[in-house]
């Protein structure tokens, strides 16, 4: 790799953290209770991304059916205050995450956390699995924050930190991760073992083990 990369932006979901389990638990207990089946663990890697609202609409989708535009709060609300509670029961760090964050520091690389889930949310796993402290800058969403793949979490870590595009990677497991940083200039890359994919996108590079990215360093 020829840039010099002094910065490194993650994902979350699909790319440090599991999380598909407690996700799943969170959503099937808001389809239970409002009369809907349950979503089969095998679906939950098809619905991860761009945020409760959007994970709910895709598992009513996945039944044939649409969101009452009424009802969306309510179902965001039901999901978020179960998920809070039981976000970090079942989820999990990926193989060599904390390792590799590790190596990363010592090499004197900056992290920052660039996600779509909730900030309360991001801050609170990070903390229960122990790795939070790794991170310069922790940015999740908030309900004035235009998601990923929208650009302006990314302008907004690259402007807080004022750094130059050519000194940033960007690590994710979707598109939602690939497009803006090709947008702005950032080296991308894809991580096979996630949730996501890249079909409107290209990354700059993929990787099949998180541990691989000590190979750019």
């Amino acid at each position: 790799m020829k840039k010099k990369i002094d910065c490194i932006f993650f994902d979350l979901d699909g790319t440090l953290i599991e999380s598909g389990p407690d996700l799943l638990d969170s959503l099937n207990y808001v389809l239970l209770k409002n009369k809907m089946p349950e979503i089969p663990k095998g679906v939950i890697g098809n619905l991860v991304g761009g945020g409760a609202s959007n994970m709910l609409k895709k598992a009513y989708k996945h039944f044939n059916k649409e969101i009452n535009k009424k009802e969306i709060d309510l179902l965001v609300s039901q999901f978020l205050d179960f998920y809070s509670i039981n976000c970090s029961k079942k989820t999990t760090l990926y193989d060599a995450v904390e390792s590799t964050l590790e190596e990363l520091k010592l090499k004197g690389i900056k992290m920052c956390i660039c996600t779509n889930k909730k900030q309360y949310l991001a801050e609170k796993i990070l903390l229960d699995l122990g790795v939070n402290n790794f991170f310069s800058i922790i940015l999740g969403s908030t309900d004035k924050t235009k998601l990923k793949p929208d650009s302006s979490m990314l302008r907004f870590l690259i402007n807080k930190l004022s750094l130059n595009v050519d000194e940033i990677m960007m690590v994710g497991d979707s598109e939602n991760d690939i497009i803006p940083s090709n947008e702005l200039g950032l080296t991308s890359v894809f991580v096979e073992y996630g949730y996501g994919d890249f079909s409107n996108s290209t990354p700059t590079y993929k990787i099949k083990k998180f541990k691989q990215l000590l190979d750019f360093f």
